[in-house]
């Protein structure tokens, strides 16, 4: 009974800080939530024993790509400076509605589709296999991810340094 209760107390956190990410105006505030929403998924990790992937999901998630974000949003001016501009979005109703339309008709086929076995398997884990099976088929993706993500934060930098002028141009 104690773990359905703590997966609907880690479920709402995840949905209110996807929720929260989505819809904060402030670009910081949303980082937090989105860090909350990996928070919470590590959480749901732990519940399926899954010791491993919580702490992969806290280490690279909310430790790596958390931390870039903040610092990419904090390095670039335009967005959290004196000239920050403002962003509205006119049609978020609409916007919501296609997307839970969206939504509802690529998971309904899913559901429908779906045979689950009537009892669970014996799984005996080990950190090799679950190495494997996440490294193997996903490798390029994952490097391709980090070389973008480095690109990302050398953008930033770059964007921050753009309008500043630099010291041996001040002296001259």
């Amino acid at each position: 009974m104690s773990q359905q209760v703590t997966f609907w107390i880690l479920s709402v956190v995840a949905v209110m800080g996807a929720l929260f990410a989505v819809r904060l105006r402030n670009l910081i505030h949303g980082v937090f939530a989105l860090m909350i929403f990996f928070g919470a998924l590590a959480g749901m990790f732990l519940l399926l024993m899954a010791e491993f992937i919580a702490a992969v999901q806290i280490l690279v998630y909310i430790g790596a790509v958390g931390i870039l974000l903040l610092f990419a949003i904090m390095l670039t001016e335009r967005v959290t400076g004196d000239g920050a501009r403002r962003v509205s979005s006119r049609g978020s109703f609409w916007g919501m509605a296609a997307a839970i339309a969206v939504f509802v008709a690529l998971l309904l086929p899913a559901i429908q589709k779906t045979d689950l076995p009537k009892t669970a398997q014996a799984v005996t884990p080990s950190v090799e296999k679950l190495g494997q099976q996440l490294m193997n088929p996903y490798v390029v993706t994952l490097e391709v991810l980090a070389l973008l993500l480095t690109a990302a934060l050398i953008g930033a930098v770059a964007a921050s340094q753009g309008g500043k002028p630099r010291k041996e141009e001040k002296l001259k």
